[in-house]
């Protein structure tokens, strides 16, 4: 069960500290003060890839400028979660600016394939994509550039960086052992093996037996079924289903909406974000667990 009370002292902490330091002189004008510039993401219409078709199938969102005019975006890819290391990104094209300071972007699979050659792209990969802005005045704005305490912010709405994820078909059983890759919700640590099982329905997977993990005193309601679908291996589990405690007497812990992810059978990944309500304090937020076949 994550533990926070050390989190939220060092956030606290720090807030404290950032209100005290020195304050240091600011230009009164304000325009002597740059403009910067990014994208807003206005629609996410697809982040799905067709590993069975890589060429027509393609990755589209809709963005917006903010702040000072610009002249184009360039869009580079990487393999993976958001990098701010620039080597590892490759230039996939640019997409000028119609003046009317909207952007309708779209990466096919093929040309991320092509942009990270040699290396192939896999099917249960993450791609994440990197909007530079080039302004009118010669300026660039990138998520490598940008703090991530700006760009993470949701009411910014930034898509400085933006992920698609290339799916498979599943196909059962993929039951049996599994390596932990990520817990955000702190059962179990990177490395750990723990049993995953098949159903009970053709395209279900029981992840009872990691959530709640046994050695942090879990105690099973109710299986936590995931539910996948076999086109595509995209998975999802129902709000509402209450699935362990971790005492006799302590609180009962059940999903929210949304709980999605993805169950690769042809990789053998599990890669879950599942939201989790207390019966004793609420919504507790959105958790990963990424496991992976051993």
């Amino acid at each position: 069960m994550r533990k926070i009370l050390s989190s939220v002292l060092m956030l606290v902490t720090g807030m404290v500290l950032l209100n005290s330091c020195e304050k240091v002189d600011v230009p009164q004008d304000v325009n002597t003060l740059g403009k910067g510039s990014y994208v807003t993401l206005e629609k996410a219409t697809n982040l799905i890839l067709d590993f069975s078709n890589l060429s027509g199938s393609k990755a589209q969102i809709d963005v917006a400028q903010y702040g000072a005019d610009q002249e184009k975006l360039t869009i580079y890819v990487a393999p993976g979660t958001p990098t701010q290391d620039k080597t590892k990104w490759k230039k996939i094209k640019e997409v000028p600016n119609d003046n009317n300071g909207l952007y309708s972007l779209s990466v096919s699979g093929q040309e991320i394939a092509t942009a990270i050659a040699p290396q192939i792209i896999e099917p249960g990969n993450q791609y994440t994509m990197y909007n530079v802005v080039t302004t009118k005045d010669g300026r660039t704005f990138d998520y490598a550039n940008t703090s991530t305490a700006f760009s993470g912010i949701p009411n910014y709405r930034m898509a400085l960086a933006w992920s698609a994820t290339v799916v498979c078909p599943f196909s059962g059983p993929i039951g049996g052992k599994y390596i932990v890759d990520r817990d955000d919700w702190v059962d179990w640590n990177p490395g750990d093996e723990v049993d995953v099982t098949d159903g009970p329905g053709a395209n279900q997977v029981n992840i009872s037996k990691v959530w709640p993990g046994a050695a942090a005193g879990g105690i099973i309601i109710n299986p936590l079924i995931i539910d996948v679908k076999a086109a595509t291996g995209e998975a999802s589990i129902p709000s509402g289903l209450v699935w362990g405690k971790y005492s006799p007497t302590g609180s009962q812990y059940s999903t929210l909406n949304p709980s999605t992810g993805f169950v690769f059978s042809c990789t053998g990944q599990i890669i879950m974000n599942i939201r989790i309500n207390s019966s004793g304090s609420g919504d507790q937020g959105s958790f990963n667990l990424w496991l992976h076949k051993k």
